[in-house]
């Protein structure tokens, strides 16, 4: 081979390697969530409107960063410390005190960053303040992030929800989870130092890492939006806008599964979330607990249960749309009896609810086991449901459309909020 062909050849690889290497950060860029991180949103809001979310509990020891820096507040002893490092600090508790690098601080702290207003605990990155607060049992520390509204839901949505999802699926998410958010607030904050957790057991957050373009766009342009509906009293208020994963055909009446006896949530018929949801989900395999399971996991969630010796048999005694599991009757080895509902039932058994996904299923006592079969959907049903949303947005509806679908007889309205 001539050196002028050695040469043109080397040309057309590097062109090659050179066009891959631009499709590459094309795509990169397209792909990437943020090159860079934005201010927090909601820093000068009065922080009585801030979410509370608990991120661990009895925890002992972690570290924590911040981009340029934080300050620390300790509420117990007014002393104020600044820390000018981006590299990782060290939080221990010793005793009934909190140590961050070579400071030794009272038992209730306060991390204030800096601009941007983000701080990493360990590998995570959160927006807003975190408070270190001992626990009352003094084993442990609780950390829960002091978060404006709107920064909060940027963390949630996208945990919630797939973020590449419709963006009318993902604004009708927004506006559940704020009007939730505040919901569960006004409801439980006030008697506890947090108002919710950052789990399944309120609503999922995940912080930075769950914040997107998409997501962005959803909060951003449904800024303020909740929920409300009329109560007994004439008042327009909001209420608690469940949501789950899907539905399995049909959502549920709030009062069979939580209690709660609200217009919006009653049951609606869903054909939309079959086609979306995963068929693993819409349609889960059977599952099986020996008898002497059922009766522990039971008796370990609800002490009232002991008085019933052991339990060795249970009936369903309600259930609600499709046969979902509403009520069961529990009866001992003493011959005692009583009842859950039929969502205290399943997450007894499965705390995950990863295995046992909802209540619609079909349940077979045999000689020494509860056999589960024919399971329909995932999550509770009550309210919205998520696949569902996503296949009302594909056939071309918006996000008001889809609010009002599953949450009938609701109203929305706009509060004082900060935009993102």
């Amino acid at each position: 081979m001539s050196n002028g062909m050695q040469i043109a050849n080397g040309l057309t690889v590097y062109r090659k390697v050179l066009l891959w290497a631009c499709v590459a950060c094309i795509v990169a860029s397209v792909g990437c969530r943020r090159a860079k991180i934005e201010t927090t949103v909601g820093m000068d809001s009065p922080e009585q409107t801030w979410i509370r979310v608990l991120l661990f509990g009895n925890l002992r020891r972690c570290t924590v960063t911040s981009i340029n820096g934080f300050v620390v507040e300790d509420q117990q002893n007014g002393v104020l410390a600044e820390f000018d490092t981006d590299k990782p600090l060290g939080v221990f508790l010793l005793g009934e005190r909190i140590l961050i690098g070579e400071h030794t601080f009272g038992h209730n702290i306060t991390i204030k960053p800096r601009q941007p207003y983000v701080f990493k605990i360990d590998r995570e990155a959160f927006r807003g303040n975190l408070q270190f607060l001992l626990r009352e049992d003094g084993n442990g520390l609780d950390v829960i992030n002091h978060v404006p509204m709107e920064s909060y839901l940027l963390g949630v949505v996208g945990a919630e929800m797939h973020s590449y999802w419709e963006p009318e699926a993902l604004k009708a998410q927004a506006v559940a989870a704020r009007t939730y958010s505040l919901f569960i607030k006004n409801r439980f904050g006030q008697h506890r130092n947090w108002d919710l957790s950052r789990t399944q057991s309120s609503q999922v957050y995940n912080g930075i890492k769950a914040e997107t373009a998409t997501v962005e766009r959803a909060v951003k342009d449904t800024a303020g939006e909740v929920l409300v509906c009329p109560y007994p009293d004439g008042q327009e208020l909001i209420f608690p806008t469940y949501y789950s994963s899907s539905c399995g055909g049909h959502t549920e009446n709030a009062d069979e599964v939580f209690g709660d006896t609200v217009g919006p949530l009653c049951g609606v018929e869903c054909p939309y979330c079959q086609d979306i949801a995963r068929q693993s989900d819409f349609n889960w395999k059977p599952i099986t607990f020996t008898a002497a399971q059922v009766s522990e996991k039971l008796m370990e969630r609800y002490d009232s249960l002991k008085k019933l010796d052991t339990i060795v048999d249970v009936n369903v005694i309600r259930t609600g749309y499709l046969d979902r599991i509403t009520r069961v009757q529990l009866i001992g080895k003493n011959g005692g009896k009583d009842w859950l509902r039929g969502e205290d039932f399943r997450l007894s058994l499965d705390s995950s609810g990863r295995k046992l996904k909802s209540t619609l299923f079909q349940m077979k006592k045999n000689d020494q086991t509860f056999e589960f079969t024919n399971g329909h959907g995932f999550g509770h049903g009550v309210g919205l449901c998520q696949c569902g949303a996503q296949g009302i947005a594909r056939d071309g509806a918006d996000y008001r459309t889809i609010l009002q679908y599953y949450y009938p007889g609701s109203k929305l309205v706009t509060i004082e909020t900060e935009k993102p």
